[in-house]
């Protein structure tokens, strides 16, 4: 692995214990939803049924907003005053996220959405079946860095605006993690909010996407990553992207 990208197998909230204080320029992770605990399979239009239990997402909502709350502490401690945040959650959780985060001394700035063109046509009985993700955005202080000139994607701002993000999800042999989000996504964000050179840090790493789009835009990065075999299939996959 070349210096500038570190993988890290463990509980992220130990090893952010590691990093030394306000040394971190952006926060850029996507932690458990607490959405996905229910053990009954879903059915597919003309496809076969889906299993989409995850015991890493298996939590109450008074659990998932207590890890919220000591990872919103831990990377409080590490960042630099400026710093930047993104957090993926599922869009009926964003309110726990903004309270987390503003308990311990984060500035709420928004609610963003990705926008999954390509969602699994999945029948889910009486209601539609979601096609966007949330992912709030908080900094640390002021004087946060947003580089308006690398938007990437302009958006028209009568169908959704500079806030929404539209991107397929990832699908076939390139997808390693059922939370995986889109490499283009992640540069994006990497873009906006960071410069070369800057420290980005995932403590949920999963696929190791953060750390694959740090990689092409010069930026340094941290992962974390506390399952054994998501952590193994990143690093894999990582040290194939580097050939």
């Amino acid at each position: 692995m070349i210096p500038q990208l570190q993988l890290w197998h463990g509980d992220c909230l130990k090893l952010m214990e590691n990093i030394g204080a306000e040394t971190v320029d952006l926060i850029l992770t996507d932690p458990p939803y607490a959405v996905l605990r229910h053990r009954e399979s879903i059915k597919r239009h003309k496809a076969k049924e889906i299993e989409r239990y995850q015991a890493w997402d298996d939590m109450t909502i008074s659990q998932y907003y207590r890890m919220l709350l000591e990872f919103s502490k831990v990377v409080y401690s590490v960042c630099r005053e400026g710093a930047t945040l993104y957090c993926f959650c599922a869009t009926e959780n964003a309110f726990l996220l903004r309270m987390a985060l503003e308990r311990v001394g984060w500035r709420w700035i928004m609610v963003n959405f990705f926008h999954k063109v390509n969602p699994a046509p999945v029948a889910r009985g009486r209601r539609p079946q979601s096609s966007v993700e949330a992912f709030g955005m908080a900094v640390k202080a002021r004087g946060n860095t947003f580089n308006a000139e690398n938007f990437g994607k302009v958006h028209n701002w009568i169908e959704c605006g500079d806030d929404v993000f539209e991107y397929p999800i990832p699908s076939g042999l390139t997808r390693t993690h059922p939370a995986q989000k889109p490499l283009k996504l992640m540069e994006e964000l990497i873009r906006r909010s960071s410069n070369e050179g800057d420290l980005v840090l995932d403590p949920f790493m999963g696929s190791g996407t953060t750390l694959k789009a740090c990689l092409g835009l010069n930026r340094r990065g941290i992962g974390i990553e506390i399952d054994e075999a998501y952590y193994n299939a990143a690093k894999a996959d990582l040290e194939r992207y580097l050939l």
